[in-house]
C-alpha cells in the first residue's frame, strides 16, 4: 500500500498535511524523481514497495506539472478535500449542532481568532487556518526551532478539532450520513 494511502486512511487532515509536505518536497528537489530515492527508502525497506512509492511520486510530479503548481498551490484533489472538510465543519456547527464538535471548536476559537489576527486575515476559512497553522508547526519542528508552550497549546486545540472533523469525514465517506448525529 502506498504510504499516502495509509495517511488518507488515518485521517483527512493528516493526509492533507502529508500531501502538502510531499508537494513541497517535490518542489524542493526541482521535480527530480532520482533525488527522491533516498527519501523513498525511509518509507519502506521492501524493494517492490519502493518501486510502488517511486511510481506514486512520478504520478505526483506529473499531476503537479499538468496543474501548473510547480511554484505554489495544491493539487485540485486536495483542494476538493479541503472544501469538503470546510463544508462538513459548517454542517457540524450549524446544522447538526454536534455538541462534542462544538466543544472542540469553542476551545480552538480563541486561538483561531489570534491566528487570523497574526496572519493579517489572509484567510477566514477556519479549517484551512488550522491546517496552515499545523503545517507551520511541522516546519518549525523539522527545523528544530523552539516552540512556546502557548503555541503548543493552541496547536493542540487545532489538532483535536481537525481529528474530530476527520473522523466525521471518514464516516461520511463510508456512507454514514447520520455519523455526526451519534
Amino acid at each position: 500500500m502506498v504510504f499516502a494511502h495509509q495517511k488518507y486512511l488515518s485521517g483527512a487532515a493528516e493526509y492533507l498535511l502529508f500531501m502538502w509536505q510531499m508537494e513541497d518536497l517535490v518542489r524542493a528537489v526541482n521535480f527530480d524523481i532520482d533525488a527522491l530515492d533516498g527519501f523513498i527508502t525511509t518509507l519502506t525497506q521492501d524493494e517492490s514497495q519502493q518501486l510502488e512509492e517511486r511510481k506514486w511520486f512520478q504520478e505526483l510530479i506529473k499531476d503537479m506539472k499538468s496543474e501548473k503548481i510547480e511554484k505554489r498551490g495544491h493539487l485540485t484533489a486536495l483542494e476538493e478535500i479541503l472544501a469538503e472538510l470546510t463544508y462538513l465543519h459548517q454542517t457540524l456547527l450549524k446544522v447538526w449542532k454536534d455538541a462534542d464538535y462544538i466543544q472542540m471548536y469553542e476551545a480552538a476559537r480563541p486561538n483561531l481568532e489570534e491566528y487570523i489576527r497574526r496572519s493579517k486575515g489572509v484567510s477566514q476559512n477556519e479549517v484551512e487556518l488550522c491546517l496552515h497553522a499545523l503545517y507551520g508547526l511541522l516546519v518549525l519542528r523539522l527545523r528544530r526551532e523552539s516552540i512556546s508552550s502557548d503555541t503548543e497549546s493552541a496547536m493542540n486545540t487545532f489538532s483535536q478539532m481537525l481529528a474530530s472533523l476527520s473522523g466525521h469525514f471518514f464516516k461520511m465517506k463510508q456512507g454514514d450520513q447520520k455519523a455526526a448525529l451519534n
